[in-house]
């Protein structure tokens, strides 16, 4: 049982590595960095949710629709979300090839809630096929979705069992003076 303690807190550990990196990026006015890491943390946990193989963008899609809830707690889908992912993963835009494709609606950010009323209104007046998301809520509610995840890990023993052997594979680091 302590295994599978310390296990289900690599997740936790995991989620306050990435906020705290967030966090960083946020300080020194990375917006577009943070947003990286924060979409790659988010694939990472579908991954590692999975009892084998790759993640997909439907494995990506049930991960987000069942701990981040989009609809509810952003105004969004989660295919709004991996199509975000993909426009800043490869290419530092907003607009990819699902949004292209009607799909799709492109995310633009703001960083403060006072903001949030003037791009929507921005968005509306030009009639861009885009919705309005508070950074800060995006955050929030990603670490809120890292906790149920592991708290819900800690329930299930067969889903907890596949997302352990999937935890082992991830990359570590180690000082010099660990290997000798």
């Amino acid at each position: 049982m302590l295994l599978e303690l310390r296990e289900v807190n690599e997740i936790e550990q995991f989620g306050m590595q990435t906020m705290d990196a967030i966090r960083s990026l946020v300080v020194a006015n990375h917006y577009l960095q943070a947003l990286v890491v924060l979409y790659s943390a988010v694939d990472t946990l579908a991954w590692i949710s999975l009892p084998s193989g790759d993640v997909t963008s439907r494995d990506f899609c049930r991960w987000v629709d069942q701990y981040i809830k989009p609809q509810s707690t952003l105004g969004c889908t989660a295919e709004d979300l991996y199509a975000a992912r993909c426009a800043l993963l490869h290419s530092s835009a907003t607009e990819s090839r699902l949004s292209r494709e009607g799909r799709a609606t492109e995310l633009w950010y703001v960083t403060s809630p006072h903001s949030l009323p003037q791009l929507e209104a921005y968005i509306s007046r030009v009639g861009a096929p885009a919705k309005a998301i508070y950074f800060t809520a995006l955050v929030a509610v990603f670490s809120d979705a890292v906790m149920t995840y592991s708290e819900e890990l800690a329930l299930d023993e067969e889903q907890h069992r596949a997302a352990s052997g999937r935890m082992r594979r991830w990359l570590g680091f180690f000082p010099s003076s660990y290997l000798r």
